[in-house]
């Protein structure tokens, strides 16, 4: 398991010192720029980002009547109205109810540390750097060329060795003893701030990082919520530039696919739309609106001649057509009611008319030729065919 401690090395959040522990071993440090912390954070089990505590404001808040979200932020912010520099509407807001203290921070600053850690696949606690020495009363933890300040009531402070004397002698002295405070440092660094016969503890940040680690309530202090993201189940699944193109190609296809079904029904029910009210304009040019499709189909329809039907007997008939087709024959006239078929023939030869007597008695038809003259090229006139259709 490997815990990783980031801490900024200013608050403009460009460079950070990365505290990577594999075990019980010591750390193994790096100094990188923030941009490039998803690369070396890959083998991290944990990651424990420690933001500048001076990036926050902070509030000693009695939560007396249990306010929770809005309630709660446009309450502590009601108070403090005249001392924030920052539109409210931009900050976050934090409630520790362990400490009883309100926290708020620049919501874009925060996003922004949020969305570098947020593709990473591993368990991340993001706390106020103060917190590394809070319960010890007012604090001071001096380290390189900075310092970590925790007061009492849990608030806390940070930022340049160079400011440090500056800031203590603007803070109330009735929220920070400048006479009785725990100074935690290497004596060099504390010597050009403090009276050498101030008492110094000798600490460094991984005695802090491990005392961290052990504290119980850890979880409560957290300030990181993990959204669900591709990135980071890229990360959790592990999965390869092929095999994340194949799932955003899944996932695009179900989330495009029904709106395409959506697309092609509603332009199907226009055209069927369009057709309709076609066929109601051919059948009243002056119709104008569609309400009851089929009442009005009716309507439009009632005063048109019925026909009637042509039985599957009726088309046997056209065994009798097939039989007449030749060019002596003018036109067929076919009554379905009387079995009757009447064809007009014009220079039609004895053999002929001889070989259609055969066929049509053979097809149980009887030909009468009562209506045919001969001329000297042949028969003219009507030949009439009664046929049974059944």
């Amino acid at each position: 398991m490997t815990n990783t401690f980031i801490h900024f090395q200013d608050s403009k959040l460009e460079f950070i010192n990365i505290y990577s522990y594999e075990d019980a071993s010591l750390p193994e440090i790096n100094s990188i720029k923030f941009s490039d912390i998803q690369n070396n954070l890959a083998d991290s089990s944990n990651i424990f980002m420690m933001i500048p505590s001076q990036l926050f404001g902070f509030m000693k808040y009695e939560n007396e009547k249990s306010y929770h979200g809005e309630v709660l932020k446009a309450n502590v912010f009601m108070e403090i109205e005249d001392q924030l520099i920052s539109d409210v509407s931009s900050l976050t807001f934090f409630y520790n109810s362990d400490f009883k203290l309100a926290s708020w921070i620049e919501s874009s600053l925060f996003e922004f540390i949020v969305k570098s850690l947020d593709g990473l696949d591993a368990e991340i606690t993001m706390i106020p750097e103060h917190f590394l020495i809070h319960g010890l009363g007012d604090s001071i933890f001096i380290k390189d060329n900075s310092f970590i300040l925790a007061f009492d009531n849990y608030s806390g402070f940070g930022g340049s060795l160079d400011i440090l004397s500056d800031y203590l002698e603007t803070t109330d002295a009735s929220s920070f003893n400048k006479n009785d405070f725990l100074l935690f440092a290497d004596a060099t660094s504390a010597a050009d701030h403090f009276l050498e016969d101030k008492k110094t503890e000798r600490r460094d940040l991984a005695d802090l990082h491990h005392k961290l680690l052990q504290h119980k309530n850890l979880s409560t202090w957290n300030l990181f919520q993990r959204e669900l993201s591709f990135s980071f189940l890229k990360a959790k699944f592990k999965l390869n530039s092929l095999e994340s193109s194949f799932i955003v190609a899944s996932v695009l296809t179900i989330l495009i696919a029904p709106l395409m079904i959506n697309a092609v029904l509603s332009s199907s029910i226009s055209s069927y739309q369009s057709n309709t009210m076609e066929i109601f304009r051919q059948l009243n040019p002056s119709f104008k609106r569609m309400v009851n499709p089929k009442a009005q189909i009716d309507d439009l329809t009632r005063d048109i001649p019925s026909y009637s039907r042509v039985s599957l007997d009726d088309l046997e008939v056209l065994s009798y057509i097939e039989t007449l087709s030749d060019e002596s024959i003018q036109s067929i006239n076919i009554n379905f009611e009387d079995l009757v078929i009447k064809a007009n023939v014009d220079n039609l030869s004895p053999v002929k008319l001889s070989l259609f007597e055969e066929l049509i008695k053979s097809q149980s038809g009887n030909v009468n030729t009562s209506g045919l003259s001969k001329s000297s090229d042949g028969w003219y006139g009507n030949l009439i065919i009664y046929y049974d259709s059944k």
